[in-house]
């Protein structure tokens, strides 16, 4: 069998040409030796030539199919993309198979089964992650550690500060922030550590700024959007404006630190990064683990229903016959024989099949019409 070939139809081609040259051998034999001389011979030889019909008509007829596939290849191609277009993948049907992976519940206990195979918990979500990280780290810092900002960058930041919007945005956070540090428990440490190499004369000026006082004061400023008056809030209002409006100078100063510092940063910031990331991605994941446990269907959970809602908005006539004209194109680009080749592996075995029961069927039937004519003949 092994040596016959070794394609998922030859077993099968073996047994249904063997059954063509037995029922030729055997009646060949039969003819020769006389057998219809006995009734039992008579019947066999009946049926020896319904197999041999049998097996020879389905052997042409499957012969002439491939022949016929290598032939018309295109035209072929043609017609299996339209099939698929209008029958199987039509827009009727498309929308009613996105409706029913909604719909139907085995869906979503599928969903749950495939979380709690792989992210049964913050453990397994946290390792699922890390695979990934571990996939894409190095190529992140690779590019961002050899990324350099063009005058182009450079222009986008700096029309991004000039927007009201954004300023007024960056003011807040800043105010937000000046309010809370003056606020933290070591401010007034901080403020004497600062101080704390001045002279004599100079530290009762500080004293009486009272920088807590000063810097809280001006927090609040910056979130109500104050126009500051006093010379010291004009004074703290310049160092944030120039902070804030020449961003595109501090950050583009990247441009001039070596290539190892800036992977050794970019390094420090991805394994920050992605600690953040894990605790905030798992808290998130488990949060929708718990939503999808308590649900009876898919279109209750809304991340998937929105999607599929959306796909199943877009799909339209274009889109089923875009599907089978890429079908159509991509067979058209296989040469005939491989075509041929291609289609027969695929469908040669119930073809095989078919020859097989084609022989066996037209023995019967042969048998069955040899002990008709013998019965009408009175031989019986």
């Amino acid at each position: 069998m092994v040596l016959y070939g070794n394609k998922p139809y030859s077993k099968l081609q073996f047994v249904s040409n063997f059954l063509l040259v037995l029922f030729g051998s055997i009646l060949l034999w039969g003819l020769w030796d006389g057998w219809s001389r006995f009734i039992w011979g008579n019947i066999l030889i009946h049926g020896l030539e319904g197999g041999l019909v049998g097996a020879i008509c389905d052997w042409f007829a499957v012969w002439k199919t491939y022949k016929a596939v290598e032939s018309e290849s295109e035209t072929i191609a043609e017609e299996i993309g339209r099939w698929v277009s209008s029958d199987l993948i039509s827009e009727q049907k498309l929308k009613s198979y996105i409706g029913g992976i909604l719909d139907e519940p085995e869906n979503i206990q599928a969903v749950r089964a495939l979380l709690d195979t792989y992210l049964k918990g913050e453990k397994e979500i946290r390792e699922f992650l890390n695979l990934i990280w571990d996939k894409i780290e190095e190529d992140i810092v690779v590019y961002v550690s050899n990324f350099r900002f063009s005058g182009a960058d450079k222009q986008i930041l700096h029309e991004l500060n000039s927007r009201k919007e954004i300023l007024s945005t960056v003011r807040f956070l800043v105010g937000e922030t000046l309010m809370k540090v003056s606020d933290h428990e070591d401010f007034g440490e901080r403020i004497q550590r600062i101080t704390k190499g001045l002279s004599f004369l100079a530290k009762p000026l500080i004293w009486l700024i009272d920088p807590k006082k000063r810097i809280k004061e001006f927090g609040e400023g910056l979130k109500e959007g104050k126009d500051f008056e006093t010379e010291e809030e004009e004074v703290l209002f310049e160092l944030y404006s120039i902070f804030s409006e020449c961003a595109e100078l501090y950050v583009g100063s990247w441009n001039e630190l070596p290539v190892a510092k800036r992977e050794e940063a970019v390094r420090a910031l991805a394994d920050f990064v992605r600690e953040q990331l894990n605790r905030l991605a798992s808290e998130v994941v488990l949060a929708h683990k718990e939503e999808i446990s308590k649900l009876e269907n898919l279109r209750e959970y809304g991340p998937i229903r929105s999607f599929l809602e959306f796909l199943s908005s877009k799909t339209n006539e274009s889109v089923s016959k875009y599907v089978g004209d890429q079908i159509s194109r991509g067979l058209k680009l296989l040469e005939p024989k491989q075509f041929r080749e291609n289609l027969e592996l695929k469908t040669r075995r119930v073809l095989e099949k078919i020859r097989i029961n084609g022989s066996l069927l037209g023995f019967l039937v042969g048998s069955c019409i040899g002990c008709l004519v013998l019965l009408f003949e009175g031989k019986f």
